[in-house]
């Protein structure tokens, strides 16, 4: 029942910035919840360069998956022109992803392993979202 409540408020929010497919916002509520629920993981367990680093990759994994998914939405409808907007946000993203992940190495001193960890939880996220199509029933093309 919490849960619903929560789940309810979370895509409410996701459909208020963008996100109007169903299924995309079920990624991406997700991905946050991934995050969150890591990032609690590493608050129990490790502190300093660890935590840094994980809490750095999840942000950042997560915000990147947000803003593909809600420039995915919007390019699918476009006929014309939509491969120059997804290159150019993504080598925006690209470079601003670089430079955060040099800030956290060289300044924060973020652990390189956790930092993966925490970028892998976008790639967890997605294999938990196609594990759970696999017993559905699909329309075929």
């Amino acid at each position: 029942m919490i849960l619903d409540r929560i789940n309810k408020r979370t895509e409410a929010f996701l459909h208020g910035r963008g996100l109007v497919l169903h299924q995309v916002r079920i990624m991406v509520r997700n991905q946050v919840y991934l995050s969150i629920l890591g990032t609690v993981i590493f608050l129990i367990f490790f502190y300093g360069p660890l935590l840094t680093g994980f809490v750095t990759g999840a942000v950042l994994g997560t915000f990147n998956f947000y803003f593909l998914a809600k420039l995915i939405q919007e390019l699918v409808h476009v006929k014309k022109g939509a491969v120059t907007p997804l290159l150019f946000s993504f080598y925006i993203r690209l470079g601003l992803t670089g430079l955060i992940l040099y800030v956290a190495i060289v300044y924060w001193n973020a652990n390189i392993f956790s930092l993966l960890i925490g970028l892998s939880v976008v790639l967890l996220n997605v294999l938990i979202f196609g594990a759970t199509l696999v017993g559905q029933k699909l329309k075929e093309a």
